[in-house]
């Protein structure tokens, strides 16, 4: 019988940022709050998160695979990764995790709740061979037509600290243009993107209980560690976006590694969902 979580619990728990926390992101690029979900809902959120990943599979065939490693390879499960978890569930939509990222989004980016939208993927580490999601920028790799306003919110289900792979950032890089990215490995069947020549002398690392949330601009350099603790380190990331406006002709930015990455994704294999 297909998993059925039913509808999230019905209970209002609504996140405001206070004017400290709206000026660090603007500042630093990022920002955090402690809770963005309540108990029940994250107890709601585990046996739908552990279906997918038992799955091994999305909404769609190749809407599932590691991070860290060839698309069509064999071996253990690195950082593997559900894309668009809601178009299987739909339900992940109304939560109050994701009302609650409209609502700081809107503050953040200065905008009406009504012009933003949100798509989400949810990445796993397993215990102790997890491994580090390299520094990167969101933006860097998206489509370059377009010009972006969007903000990421990460929350994780399970404790995120140094050891298990919490979110590490470094202040004041939203305000830099997209740096040269390649794919983990120089191999562009790898999905993983990183940015060299990153300090990380300034890098800040953000540790977060179950259910709280970072907050940071497209732009922003993060990365997560490898996980070397006992346990799984699961999160839900939500992207909260105004619609992107397509740039000029001729504005299209030279971005080598999304089109590399783009041509290794059309030739994937696909032997399972």
């Amino acid at each position: 019988m297909a998993f059925d979580p039913g509808p999230p619990p019905q209970i209002r728990f609504a996140v405001h940022l206070d004017d400290a926390r709206i000026e660090a992101f603007h500042r630093d690029g990022f920002t955090h709050v402690e809770r963005i979900t309540t108990d029940e809902e994250l107890a709601w959120l585990e046996p739908l998160y552990d279906a997918l990943f038992a799955d091994r599979r999305g909404a769609w065939r190749g809407g599932y695979f590691d991070l860290a490693r060839p698309y069509e390879s064999e071996g253990p499960d690195l950082v593997p990764q559900v894309l668009m978890p809601d178009l299987r569930f739909p339900q992940l939509r109304q939560t109050t995790l994701v009302r609650n990222a409209i609502a700081i989004g809107a503050q953040l980016l200065g905008v009406p709740e009504s012009e933003l939208r949100t798509w989400s993927h949810m990445i796993s580490k397993p215990p102790r061979v997890g491994g580090a999601l390299p520094w990167h920028q969101d933006e860097a790799y998206w489509d370059t037509g377009f010009r972006y306003r969007a903000l990421g919110c990460w929350t994780p289900l399970d404790p995120a600290t140094r050891e298990s792979g919490c979110m590490h950032f470094i202040p004041g890089s939203h305000r830099e243009a997209i740096r040269p990215h390649r794919h983990i490995g120089d191999d562009p069947r790898i999905h993983g993107l990183v940015a060299d020549d990153v300090d990380e002398r300034r890098a800040v690392a953000v540790p977060l209980a179950p259910g709280g949330a970072t907050f940071h601009h497209c732009r922003t350099l993060h990365h997560t560690p490898p996980n070397t603790s006992d346990r799984v380190r699961r999160a839900w990331a939500n992207e909260v976006q105004r619609d992107p406006a397509p740039l000029a002709e001729g504005e299209d930015a030279d971005r080598p590694w999304v089109r590399a990455g783009r041509e290794a994704w059309n030739r994937r294999r696909l032997p399972g969902g």
